[in-house]
């Protein structure tokens, strides 16, 4: 099958840091950007949630034939299909912000380019793992020589002036914040990956790095953003679930939710694509901070 590949932007990729006022203005313009163009966006959408789940219906079968290799190859081709469709779903996003939306856009993402970096990005997603988990093992080495410490002196350690509780207290908080650490610093390097292997063409090691210095450049507005997107989440599918409980109908209370959640789900897709495009895709801090609004047909 050929897949369309001219879905690269035509500005150079500049990390830049954007105001704290975008987060909302993200999911907003992704409502109008699905309003415009759901013929399109829907039914790729749909594509991309059935494929995966067919995949994964067949490993559940190989499960219950008692193959585990069968299992385990499944399982990576479901993670890499799941991964290549999100990257054509991104390129769709980007051809309908840009005006000319195309179905077959969400399948850029099996063209060579995004299948050799996507496959780079998987292996250094399992690198850099592998690398933290290290980390978290002398971390938690660390901290458990501090709980020795507190079971060794106990609490007459403690009102002696020895270490006590607080050495466990001191522990839990040092591992709290290296996991975090550890997640904000995954996170970042892979956030903003997809878009920029997909859309702006870039080798799987340039957009990990573009992507870290965006995720760090707008740390706490791609924060605010995901606290927005959870509330705003929540206000959907609240009413959601109240609907559907008056039906008394437990099939028509499922059907529901999952129609609302399918299409809010797509919502939260156009919103991520528009965050990558005003934070990596933008033209420089000289440019309207409407810009976004002005790409989304009102």
């Amino acid at each position: 099958m050929s897949t369309p590949t001219d879905t690269s932007y035509d500005t150079p990729v500049i990390p830049r840091k954007v105001p704290a006022g975008p987060p909302l203005n993200w999911i907003s313009a992704a409502v109008r950007l699905l309003r415009s163009n759901w013929g399109v966006i829907l039914p790729a959408y749909l594509l991309v949630f059935l494929v995966p789940a067919l995949i994964q219906y067949g490993a559940m079968e190989v499960i219950s034939g008692g193959s585990v290799f069968g299992t385990v190859v499944l399982v990576i081709v479901s993670i890499f299909v799941t991964l290549l469709l999100n990257a054509g779903m991104v390129a769709l996003f980007h051809s309908a912000a840009e005006g000319t939306p195309r179905f077959t856009q969400v399948f850029s993402g099996f063209s060579g380019h995004t299948i050799l970096h996507t496959f780079l990005m998987v292996v250094m997603m399992i690198v850099v793992g592998i690398v933290l988990s290290v980390i978290g093992y002398v971390i938690s080495s660390i901290a458990d020589f501090s709980f020795s410490s507190v079971s060794r002196y106990g609490m007459g350690g403690f009102m002696d002036g020895g270490f006590g509780p607080s050495a466990g207290i001191a522990s839990i908080l040092l591992m709290f914040i290296a996991v975090l650490c550890a997640l904000v610093l995954f996170g970042a390097l892979f956030f903003y990956a997809i878009p920029l292997i997909v859309v702006a063409r870039q080798g799987a090691l340039e957009a990990v790095r573009n992507s870290l210095r965006a995720c760090f450049k707008n740390l706490f507005v791609l924060l605010f953003f995901a606290v927005n997107a959870m509330v705003v989440t929540q206000l959907v599918l609240f009413p959601t679930f109240a609907i559907g409980a008056s039906t008394a109908s437990v099939i028509g209370m499922t059907v529901i939710t999952i129609v609302v959640s399918f299409v809010w789900g797509a919502v939260l897709a156009g919103a991520y694509y528009l965050s990558f495009r005003d934070v990596l895709l933008g033209k420089g801090d000289t440019e309207s901070d409407n810009d976004i609004e002005a790409t989304v047909p009102a």
